[in-house]
């Protein structure tokens, strides 16, 4: 057990913690570099790809010149490899875990190919909350503004990042890896092959109905391959060999010791490496916010098609996903109004796992042709 002078050494440094990251609110930080700058067509192929979604109007240029926009667009999630939209604080060791609580954008204009992109982050606000078991949470909220050649602004992202005391050897998420029987295993496939997108044929404000389900999509069963795609559609979150180390001497907040050598890395490496996964607390690697963000949004893009123009998207992280895990995506409108430039639809979204938990939440603002 810890003694009452570790204890306090703890709280103690958990309070400059907080003091030097209260600092930064409202100021430009830079934790990591802008990794995409063009919307290339390349790049957009390659961040689509990353994600699982093969949507045309990505990926084929034959398609896409055929619609309003002309060209490729760059999908909505597209803008996390701009810029990651979390910032974590005061670089300065503290006992503190990472969990990304929740993700919004809010988009202006489409990213279309050939466009060039800057993104300014900002550290808005930083607080604390008492966990129900008593546990100190720290919470800082980023800001990513996005804008293109034109001095656009194609999009806003505001990012919560959950710092949360660590408590001794105290398992953060505690779960087997899910081993399925052969019909689970059919019916996942059925439903992945059943997935359907609107694409070309226009859906029109007056085609939907408060209380409609949307078409559900399934990701998983997630392996190691899903994650390592991931990170490299948003750019890499460490530079590897003895780069990465002086990385992790720069910002040791971002460090963790792997426990099987004691030799300090990136901490995103966890979402990938059995190890840290573990000494984290995790059964296995694990996914994090910005990648649910990035994995849900095809919900709303395949179901809205061309015509549609997402204004808005949010998604709360309610339960990790690990390795091995399914996770059924699916959409209920909740609401629709009339304005000047269309039908306004809100649509409450819902992750669940093969094992019947909710694990996302959140909604989304689209704009449809109202006829």
């Amino acid at each position: 057990m810890s003694s009452p002078i570790a204890a306090a050494d703890v709280e103690a440094r958990i309070n400059e913690f907080i003091e030097k990251t209260k600092a930064l609110d409202g100021k430009e930080v830079r934790e990591r570099t802008q990794w995409n700058f063009d919307a290339s067509a390349d790049a957009i192929r390659h961040f689509a790809f990353g994600i699982g979604d093969d949507n045309p109007l990505w990926i084929d240029p034959d398609y896409a010149k055929k619609t309003r926009y002309g060209r490729l667009v760059a999908p909505p999630g597209f803008l996390c490899s701009v810029m990651y939209p979390i910032l974590h604080g005061a670089p300065m060791l503290a006992p503190l875990s990472s969990l990304i609580g929740g993700v919004e954008y809010r988009f202006g204009v489409p990213v279309l190919e050939g466009d060039r992109l800057l993104a300014v982050p900002r550290q808005k606000e930083t607080y604390e909350k008492k966990s129900g078991s008593g546990r100190r949470l720290i919470f800082v909220i980023s800001e990513i503004t996005y804008t293109n050649q034109r001095n656009e602004v194609v999009g806003t992202a505001t990012g919560t990042m959950i710092r949360a005391t660590q408590v001794g050897e105290e398992l953060l998420f505690e779960r087997p890896l899910y081993r399925y029987s052969q019909p689970e295993l059919d019916e996942i496939g059925k439903a992945i092959r059943a997935e359907t997108r609107t694409g070309g044929k226009p859906l029109k404000g007056s085609d939907v109905k408060v209380g409609q389900e949307i078409p559900t999509i399934v990701r998983g069963p997630l392996t190691i391959g899903d994650m390592v795609c991931w990170q490299a559609a948003i750019g890499p979150s460490y530079r590897a060999a003895g780069l990465g180390y002086l990385d992790c001497l720069k910002a040791p907040h971002a460090a963790v010791k792997n426990p099987v050598t004691g030799w300090p890395v990136k901490y995103s490496q966890q979402h990938e490496d059995p190890h840290l996964a573990a000494q984290r607390g995790m059964p296995g690697p694990f996914d994090n916010g910005v990648m649910r963000f990035a994995w849900v949004s095809p919900l709303i893009t395949n179901w809205m098609g061309d015509a549609g123009v997402l204004k808005r998207l949010y998604v709360q992280v309610r339960k990790p996903h690990i390795y091995a895990d399914t996770i059924w995506y699916s959409g209920k409108v909740v609401e629709k109004s009339e304005q000047q430039e269309g039908t306004l639809v809100k649509i409450a979204i819902r992750g669940t796992d093969q094992l019947g938990a909710q694990t996302t939440g959140g909604d989304a603002d689209v704009l449809l042709p109202s006829r």
